[in-house]
């Protein structure tokens, strides 16, 4: 406690040593006992800092920010929010958790979070369906042209004196209904065909990711299945399994396995847990799946979102991790506050380095 109260007395001699020796600090302004504490460190913080170039407000310190031994940060929240205003109440809730003068953030950089890896490939699945693969299976549907109109003039047999005005009418209802049959069969063919595609693009790009990031916990993994995503051993010995949002992970690859399958197993699978997915009719094994599947927008928007939940819920059960701390706990995101500070004095007008001559 003693060992944490002298840090705290010397961090305060630093910040005053760095604020009289800013020129945005007005000297006339100290306190006389403030002034004198000041002559006293001087010449200890001289040897330390006298060699740096440019202004104390230019330096990280100079915020409360610090780089350790290990080549890690240490934060001062203290000062850093004193500074830069740039903590909520949530953040310095878990800051002030700590027993030491220092904060020090749980990891070094956004993607050391399980979660933000799995969310990032989430959220852009979820716009790439939006701003690509959505408008283009809907201008192809729409591109398909009806067929054209006939009427009754169009009967060969009027034509031929063989048949009379009621039966080439009946004729040309009758084609025209066909044709339009055929031209919404194919646009049904287009539209669920597309669909499919875009869902297996969007579960093989999922597996894909997990696979990777797995393998990061587990480096000499050979086989792959989703048991070991399901019961992945935890310190609280629970399965994944019972998460509130699995059933959309679930739903997503009992779908997924049987676009790619076409057989029975995985039809009645997909059945007895999620028969809202699927069209009210009898299923023949062998018969192309996505012919009793119900693939649209709403229920791809719904099991992604449901899955990145799911991905959330994971890493908080098997990794320890919090979301609600991932976009910021770490060490990059305090050396980015600190970064845009200093580049308000020493790159105002927000220059990149190739425009700086």
């Amino acid at each position: 406690m003693k060992r944490e109260r002298n840090a705290r007395k010397d961090l305060n001699d630093l910040y005053l040593y760095f604020d009289i020796g800013s020129d945005l600090c007005h000297f006339q302004n100290i306190s006389n006992e403030k002034k004198d504490r000041f002559y006293e460190i001087k010449d200890r913080f001289d040897k330390k800092y006298g060699d740096r170039r440019g202004y104390p407000y230019e330096w990280s310190e100079y915020y409360g920010l610090f780089k350790t031994k290990s080549k890690r940060v240490a934060v001062d929240p203290v000062r850093m929010q004193k500074m830069l205003k740039c903590f909520s109440d949530k953040q310095l809730q878990v800051m002030n958790r700590r027993n030491t003068t220092y904060f020090h953030p749980e990891k070094r950089h956004r993607n050391d979070y399980f979660s933000n890896c799995f969310v990032d490939e989430l959220d852009d699945i979820i716009k790439c369906f939006k701003e690509a693969y959505k408008p283009i299976i809907d201008k192809s549907v729409e591109n398909i042209k009806k067929i054209k109109e006939l009427y009754p003039g169009d009967y060969i047999n009027l034509q031929c004196g063989i048949s009379g005005p009621m039966s080439a009418q009946m004729w040309a209802n009758i084609q025209n209904m066909e044709n339009e049959r055929k031209v919404e069969y194919k646009k049904y063919e287009l539209y669920t065909s597309q669909y499919a595609q875009f869902f297996h693009y969007m579960a093989s790009r999922i597996e894909a990711k997990t696979v990777e990031l797995y393998s990061r916990i587990h480096p000499d993994m050979k086989d792959w299945s989703r048991d070991k995503l399901y019961d992945n051993i935890n310190t609280k010995n629970e399965s994944s399994r019972n998460l509130k949002s699995f059933k959309y992970h679930d739903e997503l690859y009992l779908i997924w396995n049987f676009l790619k399958h076409n057989n029975l197993s995985t039809y009645e699978k997909l059945k007895e847990r999620y028969p809202n997915v699927l069209l009210d009719c009898e299923y023949k094994s062998g018969d192309l799946a996505i012919r009793y599947l119900i693939l649209n927008e709403k229920i791809i928007m719904n099991l992604l979102k449901g899955t990145k939940q799911f991905f959330i819920e994971w890493c908080e059960l098997n990794l320890n991790e919090k979301y609600s701390e991932a976009h910021w706990n770490f060490d990059d995101y305090f050396t980015r506050l600190v970064k845009d500070e200093i580049e308000v004095f020493t790159n105002p007008l927000g220059l990149e380095w190739y425009d700086i001559d």
